[in-house]
């Protein structure tokens, strides 16, 4: 990592690059160091905007986790991608297939693993759009300390090892801790991508029960409700108008939606006003009359209607359907349990 920090302190860059990279660097996670060195090896970085450009791009490159030769990416491949047993893998010539699968993929060995480029490199920061840079791919960011390891090391959820089966940013984190569980570890802060919740670290006296609920919220972000439209902006709609500041209310509002009418800002209000006008027969389409109507108008009026209070990502309000709570506890229970 210190190789790392030296190299990017020396490219050419603006001060706000730089103090990007300062801060994206001081918190990035251990999966994300290890992947950031093999794949300068592979692309190259000439300057700092390229650097930037990678460091938001590293989904693109998977990395096997102490697979430092051709000998131990053999062993990785046939065990995490080939599924061969432990009674099989003795009779693997593993450094064999290590070397054909290094010929065939052009990764790039580090002394943490490797690393396999696998989709190109796009040219997302153009030198004028660094506000819009994200500083990763995580819901939920830890930083954790053990005995062993003092200063601590960062990490990013969701993981994926579940269905993955091969070590990820948790597996990595444990090991470079040195510890098996949670229990001998410190959380040293917590940050969440959404700036409402707020003092994450607090929230939770169990740093396992942490880990659950981050992991819960990052796979919700990531399948954004199978590909609804409007997910996000839905979500952060509805946490705003119930105020919500805690992770475990923030997960049961994603899985409750469907209890908040919501018409985003970015909606073609032209098209919508045609529906709701074609809804309620107010007017034909084809006519006139239709021709002559102001749609975006109804548009704005039908909102009004339904009572739809305005927020930052459009229009919303909390509806008739049953609110279930699975992760946090419903407000009357908070009250009875303290009477």
């Amino acid at each position: 990592m210190k190789k790392l920090d030296y190299l990017w302190r020396r490219l050419e860059g603006t001060e706000a690059e730089k103090q990007f990279l300062q801060n994206r660097f001081n918190e990035m996670s251990v999966k994300e160091q290890y992947i950031i060195e093999g794949a300068i090896q592979i692309i190259g970085i000439n300057n700092a905007m390229d650097l930037i450009n990678l460091t938001e791009q590293l989904i693109r490159f998977d990395f096997y986790y102490k697979a430092a030769d051709e000998k131990s990416l053999g062993e990785y491949v046939a065990k995490y991608k080939e599924d061969a047993s432990d009674e099989i893998l003795p009779y693997i010539k593993t450094e064999k297939l290590g070397r054909e699968y290094h010929e065939d993929f052009q990764g790039a060995f580090t002394n943490e693993g490797y690393i396999i480029q696998r989709n190109a490199i796009k040219q997302i920061y153009d030198g004028t759009n660094l506000d819009k840079m994200t500083g990763g791919d995580w819901a939920i960011k830890l930083k954790v300390s053990s005995k062993s390891n003092p200063e601590g090391v960062w990490i990013n959820l969701s993981d994926y090892e579940f269905s993955t089966l091969e070590p990820y940013e948790i597996a990595i984190a444990l090991d470079v801790l040195g510890i098996d569980d949670w229990k001998e570890a410190n959380l040293l802060d917590a940050k969440c991508i959404f700036p409402n919740i707020i003092e994450l670290k607090d929230q939770y006296d169990n740093l396992e029960k942490l880990i659950i609920d981050g992991n819960n919220l990052g796979y919700v972000c990531d399948e954004g409700d199978q590909g609804r439209d409007f997910f996000m902006e839905h979500l952060e709609s509805a946490m705003e108008l119930e105020g919500c500041t805690k992770l475990d209310f923030a997960i049961d509002i994603s899985q409750n939606l469907n209890c908040y009418d919501f018409i985003p800002r970015s909606v073609n209000f032209e098209k919508y006003g045609r529906l709701m006008a074609e809804r309620d027969r107010i007017v034909k389409l084809d006519s006139i009359l239709g021709d002559n109507f102001d749609y975006i108008k109804y548009a704005k009026a039908d909102i009004k209607k339904k009572e739809l209070k305005p927020c930052k990502y459009g229009f919303i309000k909390r509806n008739e359907e049953k609110f279930y709570y699975e992760f946090s506890k419903e407000p009357d229970s908070i009250k009875l349990s303290m009477e």
